[in-house]
């Protein structure tokens, strides 16, 4: 596999990988939904490499926490989403648990611009 060559093509892959992820998980309407509240909250899709802090949060806003809703089902899109961006990366990164994924990505990002660290 040929790596990615720039952190435009990094940030290009991590959107891509979360967009088809939560079609995967979520379905096509339901993702429709998801990306319609990302937008309706100023963070589209395009934004998750700047803002990921406020993907998870938004993302967990939309998902829920707490009684009557899917618990965990946020972090569960988002584990899904980081294991299948290192996979195309074709980078083995263990997560620490909790999974936070604007940590996550920051440290990917981080191996990715440090040359010396990368594969």
């Amino acid at each position: 596999m040929e790596l990615i060559q720039t952190v435009n093509d990094f940030d290009k892959l991590l959107i891509q990988v979360t967009e088809e992820t939560i079609k995967y998980c979520l379905g096509d309407s339901n993702a429709s939904i998801v990306w319609n509240y990302l937008e309706e909250r100023d963070c589209p899709m395009s934004e998750i490499p700047n803002r990921p802090e406020v993907f998870s949060e938004e993302l967990r806003n939309i998902m829920g926490f707490g009684r009557r809703q899917i618990l965990g089902a946020a972090t569960i899109l988002e584990e899904a989403i980081l294991e299948i961006f290192c996979k195309k990366l074709g980078i083995n990164f263990e997560f620490e648990k909790p999974t936070n994924f604007p940590r996550e990505v920051r440290k990917l990002r981080e191996i990715y611009t440090s040359r010396d660290n990368w594969r």
